[in-house]
């Protein structure tokens, strides 16, 4: 098992955040595609972040977090091929410096789905000098705030990524060729192989990893098919690309959500059509022993784990306090059995953008109203921050009832 630094907090509690999601003011692959109509709506200025993000900091003292996700985004650091635009690293590394000085680590997400446009315009991922720009990206970042940054996601959730953009074509770049997942998934695990190589190189001490977006695949009845081919999902979105990369992760970053169910001849169905299950207003299950199932066989790769991201998209607050006990509770169980699960990142901290969906979904701890920005920070947020404090140095950790 690798060992956890003695060095940091024995377990790190946080909340993640996207830069298009929140900054607002950008110009990306998915900008062009909001301007072309192929979105709900555009995302703006989003939560007006990038120019707030000081006081937005406080939000994270407020809930008692020791740790804090967010990405950069590539396309303001370089607008164009080799232009590096300083005044944005510059705040970038403001944000990282604040966190450290106050005693919050920072875990910084490289790549989080979007594109700088001459990269998209270029093929994206595909084009054959992809890794060496993504490279160089990388290196820009580490040049800026490499020695207040101890933690690193280099790519966001790879195959939900290559799924939505090349399969199911409702992300940029709207493909809805198969035959092209494959090749691109593969082109994934080099790229972040690029990176880790990259940071470990400059930043030895660094630890890095992805977010590894997890599903607990159901069979739609019990019939051996539909067995079969929950096994088949299972294989082909959790488990390979994570065979394929584990070498080059320092930890097994998990974002977990919700179940799906497999069919043999209708593929994948959410448990919306079953009408008892309790569910976001995505359709998502609040299906909390699903993390316990997609967590049990990380196991045998003897890496510490995170959860990069956990929540829940709804406007039902104490469901969205529910969410965060029940799936808290599955964590502190898995401990206790011998999974070494070091950190937990609530997503998200604010309400945001939300790509194909726009701003409906609900997920944050503090909520925005849209027409003014004003920011509340919303009683499960309070929740939250009570298990934190009945949890500092506590290991396995545990959810205290909301009276004690």
């Amino acid at each position: 098992m690798t060992a956890w630094p003695s060095h940091w907090q024995p377990f790190l509690w946080g909340a993640a955040t996207s830069s298009h999601q929140i900054e607002g003011g950008q110009h990306n692959d998915w900008t062009e595609w909001e301007a072309r109509g192929r979105g709900r709506e555009p995302s703006g200025i989003a939560i007006d972040h990038w120019t707030r993000w000081d006081s937005d900091f406080q939000y994270l003292t407020l809930l008692g977090l020791n740790s804090y996700r967010f990405s950069l985004e590539w396309s303001r650091i370089e607008p164009e091929p080799g232009h590096i635009n300083h005044e944005a690293l510059d705040r970038y590394r403001a944000m990282a410096g604040w966190l450290r000085d106050h005693q919050i680590t920072p875990l910084v997400t490289l790549h989080h789905f979007t594109l700088p446009v001459w990269v998209a315009r270029a093929g994206g991922f595909f084009h054959p000098h992809a890794h060496q720009w993504f490279q160089r990206y990388v290196r820009t970042a580490l040049d800026a705030l490499g020695d207040l940054v101890p933690l690193y996601v280099t790519i966001n959730e790879p195959l939900v990524l290559v799924v939505m953009g090349y399969v199911i074509g409702v992300w940029p770049p709207g493909e809805q060729r198969v035959f092209r997942a494959f090749p691109l998934m593969d082109r994934l695990a080099q790229i972040h192989q690029v990176a880790y190589h990259t940071i470990k190189e400059r930043y030895p001490e660094a630890w890095v990893g992805l977010a590894h977006h997890l599903i607990a695949f159901h069979p739609w009845t019990l019939s051996p098919l539909d067995r079969a081919t929950a096994r088949l999902f299972r294989f082909l979105m959790n488990e390979r690309f994570m065979r394929r990369v584990n070498p080059y992760q320092d930890f097994i970053g998990v974002n977990y959500y919700t179940r799906q169910y497999a069919h043999w001849t209708r593929g994948l169905r959410l448990i919306q059509n079953r009408p008892q299950a309790i569910t976001s207003d995505l359709g998502w299950e609040l299906y909390p022993d699903g993390l316990q199932e997609v967590l049990a066989p990380l196991a045998m790769f003897q890496k510490p784990i995170i959860i990069t991201e956990n929540g829940i998209a709804t406007t039902d607050d104490s469901l969205r306090a529910r969410y965060l006990e029940e799936h808290l509770r599955v964590v502190g169980k898995a401990q206790a059995h011998g999974l070494a699960i070091r950190g937990y990142f609530h997503w998200s901290l604010f309400d945001n953008f939300e790509w194909a969906e726009g701003f409906a979904p609900r997920f944050g701890l503090i909520g925005i109203d849209y027409a003014t920005l004003a920011r509340t920070v919303r009683p499960a947020a309070l929740r939250y921050r009570q298990i934190i404090e009945a949890n500092r140095n506590r290991w396995p950790i545990t959810v205290p009832s909301p009276s004690e």
